[in-house]
């Protein structure tokens, strides 16, 4: 029991000599941090040429005003009474324009004709009016009297009475429509208009009216739908 006590004991030393010998560290600590990247030359050429536009723009819209609109003061009260003007005759402008009032807009243009603009359209054509001959015209009694040949297929019916009873509502006009074979060719007839439906192709157009033209009057036309496009 003796000698078992004196090993516990000189254990219990060795352990206490060891505990006083241990050196106590910091913990160690995660530090965050963010690298500055340098920015590249190309993004510092950029940068400097919008400073100098930006600068050289505004020097010049300086000047101009300087020069132009204030009459080139040479002096701060100068400028002030430049200013000064340069603002009245702005209000001056502002209260001469009525920009609640439209209702006279278009009085001076009683002699303007609109029609004319459309004839510099370069993708208009000849522009030219041209009416039927007399033979189908009857002036006291309805105007253009026209056989429409109706040579289209079956798909294209509906369209077609739907179009000839929206034309009737004209007084101008009196249509009468005779069905007829299909004609994918489209032939013309004198002295009446074919309406006819077929693949044309890449034309640029969906449908074309083609008139037959002899001293001046139409006396043949043809009206073709190009279902290339549909």
């Amino acid at each position: 029991m003796g000698n078992k006590s004196r090993k516990e004991e000189e254990m219990a030393n060795e352990s206490m000599e060891v505990e006083a010998g241990k050196e106590e560290f910091p913990k160690p600590t995660i530090t965050e941090y963010q690298e500055e990247q340098e920015p590249s030359p190309s993004s510092k050429s950029r940068n400097l040429a919008g400073t100098i536009f930006t600068c050289t723009l505004l020097g010049a819209t300086a000047y101009l005003t300087w020069k132009y609109a204030l009459n080139e003061p040479k002096t701060l009260a100068e400028i002030k009474d430049g200013l000064g003007d340069l603002f009245d005759t702005a209000r001056d402008k502002w209260d001469e324009w009525d920009l609640g009032n439209f209702t006279n807009v278009l009085d001076n243009l009683d002699d303007f004709s609109f029609g004319d603009l459309f004839n510099e359209d370069p993708k208009q054509g000849d522009n030219t009016t041209l009416t039927w001959d007399d033979d189908f015209v009857q002036i006291r009694n309805g105007g253009l009297h026209l056989t429409l040949r109706n040579a289209l297929d079956d798909t294209w019916q509906d369209e077609f009475e739907y179009a000839v009873a929206d034309w009737q509502e004209s007084d101008a006009l009196v249509l009468t429509a005779e069905k007829v074979e299909v004609d994918h060719d489209c032939g013309r007839v004198d002295g009446v208009m074919v309406v006819c439906n077929a693949n044309f192709g890449a034309t640029g157009w969906v449908g074309i009216n083609e008139n037959m033209i002899m001293r001046g009057v139409i006396v043949g036309s043809v009206s073709k739908m190009n279902e290339y496009y549909l």
